[in-house]
C-alpha cells in the first residue's frame, strides 16, 4: 500500500536506505522528519519496502531522491508508484522542474525522465 510517510516509518525508511547505500546517501533521521510531509512510502504486512522523498528547492525545482525498494519486492511497480506520487505532488505545487541524480538512469527514463530542455546541465564539483 502506497501512503505519506509519518514519523513513526522513519527508522524502516533509514533501514531501507541504509540497505541501498551503493546507490543512494544516508539520510539522518533529523532530515526524514523535516521531509516527512513530501515522503512517501510502500507498506506491506506493517513493514516499509519502499520509499522516496520530493525535495524543494524553490518554486522552480526540487529533487526526487531516496527512492529505494526492497531487494525482495521489486519488480513489483513501487518504485514507479513512489517516482509518480513525488513527482504528482511536485506537479500540484506547480515546480517547473523535477529532477533525479541516479545510477539508473533507464528506470527514470520509462517514468517519462529525460535530459533538461533549454540546454540546461548538471555539473558538479567533488572528489573520486
Amino acid at each position: 500500500m502506497l501512503r505519506k510517510a509519518t514519523p513513526a516509518d522513519i527508522p524502516g525508511i533509514i533501514a531501507l536506505v541504509n540497505q541501498n547505500l551503493d546507490k543512494l546517501l544516508p539520510r539522518s533521521a533529523e532530515e526524514y522528519l523535516e521531509l516527512i510531509d513530501l515522503t512517501w512510502v510502500v507498506e506491506e504486512a506493517g513493514e516499509i519496502v519502499g520509499c522516496a522523498t520530493l525535495e524543494v528547492y524553490s518554486p522552480k525545482i526540487a529533487e526526487i531522491r531516496s527512492v529505494a525498494v526492497r531487494h525482495d519486492r521489486r519488480h513489483k511497480g513501487y518504485g514507479g508508484q513512489l517516482v509518480r506520487a513525488a513527482a504528482d505532488e511536485a506537479k500540484r505545487r506547480k515546480i517547473h522542474e523535477v529532477m533525479v541524480i541516479t545510477s539508473t538512469p533507464e528506470f527514470f527514463q520509462e517514468l517519462g525522465f529525460g535530459a533538461c530542455l533549454h540546454e540546461k546541465y548538471a555539473l558538479f564539483l567533488g572528489g573520486k
